[in-house]
């Protein structure tokens, strides 16, 4: 990202891909997820997509939409529409992760793992327990580590729908069900 980079007014989205794809292919993968995220919080106010139907909306709630993977496949970029009451299972990524709020209010609860006492002689037993929960509106951008970091689960606990904008650092074309980690709390 040069420092003359700006966005204007309009749709944005191609230009987002365009600066992601030179941030990915120029950079060492460790900078990855923080140079992306500095590029979203810039994008943000002027990306303007189509929320996903929400005829496509799943049991928890909420609709996803890939819009983009890199050819290189080093990052994908999709859309996702939250229902009122919408909440993801709780889950970690299998790559990094950058997400913007771009209308409604979105909540995130995050966890970490954590053992159990147990009898003497039995091993400790892993959990999950909540570290807290965060509500994020138009314009905020979050990041998320790899699992065993990040985990989380999503939610939007308004009366309207609300539109996330997600940036991962995989391939999701060639794996579409490869991103979540899922876990049971």
């Amino acid at each position: 990202m040069d420092g003359a980079f700006c966005f204007r007014n309009g749709t944005q989205l191609s230009k987002l891909i365009d600066e992601a794809g030179i941030i990915t292919r120029d950079l060492d993968c460790c900078n990855h997820r923080p140079a992306v995220a500095s590029l979203l919080r810039l994008a943000l106010p002027h990306v303007n997509t189509m929320p996903p139907s929400e005829n496509l909306v799943n049991e928890f709630g909420y609709a996803r939409q890939l819009l983009h993977t890199d050819p290189g496949g080093r990052f994908s970029v999709m859309t996702l529409r939250w229902m009122p009451g919408a909440c993801t299972p709780i889950h970690g990524h299998n790559a990094w992760g950058c997400v913007g709020v771009l209308e409604g209010e979105v909540g995130c609860e995050t966890f970490a793992h954590k053992t159990r006492d147990t009898e003497p002689g039995v091993p400790e037993a892993p959990c999950l327990v909540s570290t807290g929960k965060l509500l994020a509106g138009p314009g905020t951008v979050a990041t998320v580590d790899p699992d065993p970091c990040g985990i989380h689960r999503i939610f939007n606990p308004t009366q309207a729908p609300a539109t996330t904008l997600h940036i991962y650092g995989m391939n999701l074309e060639a794996e579409p069900e490869g991103l979540n980690k899922w876990y049971q709390h």
